[in-house]
């Protein structure tokens, strides 16, 4: 994926700005919203048709969606470590279910498990530490929490164009 610099930049400010200037309950609603434009994107894809790929595309439904769950669950353990110890877990690849539902249940008890750990955590606590997001560079976990909006709502976004492409 190539994305302008100035895109890139403009991106980074939203996080840093809303994810220090919001507090917690207000970061989970919006949060909240993505997975659920996720959720709602991923549904409208009738389950037989997540292994086909549309027209042009490398990617099938069933990719897309395993990509965006693994990639959340990833950075939903690396945020709820970090805002509850000051440390990052061991990175490593997360086991999913092949199919969308399970997909999306693994999805949802990982988010729910995040919104818990998120509550928990002191919101001013280890916001020293960060780690390299591809696009955006160093982000700290409450960064990272709010860019699983972004991650959600750009995904659901590319479901719904598969879904128009397949003619579902």
């Amino acid at each position: 994926m190539t994305m302008p610099a100035s895109e890139r930049e403009r991106i980074r400010q939203y996080l840093v700005e809303q994810a220090a200037g919001k507090g917690i309950e207000e970061l989970i609603g919006r949060v909240e919203e993505g997975v659920q434009e996720l959720r709602t994107a991923a549904l409208a894809i009738p389950a037989e048709r997540y292994g086909e790929h549309p027209p042009g595309d490398e990617w099938c439904p069933a990719d897309c969606l395993g990509h965006v769950v693994e990639w959340n669950l990833r950075v939903a353990r690396a945020v709820l470590h970090a805002a509850l110890t000051g440390e990052l877990p061991a990175d490593g690849p997360v086991e999913l279910p092949g199919d969308r539902d399970g997909m999306l249940a693994a999805h949802d008890e990982g988010i729910a498990s995040l919104y818990e750990h998120v509550r928990a955590a002191d919101p001013s606590a280890f916001l020293e530490l960060r780690w390299e997001h591809p696009f955006f560079g160093p982000l700290n976990w409450r960064e990272w929490f709010l860019f699983l909006r972004l991650h959600a709502k750009d995904h659901a976004r590319q479901l719904a164009g598969m879904r128009e492409a397949l003619g579902a």
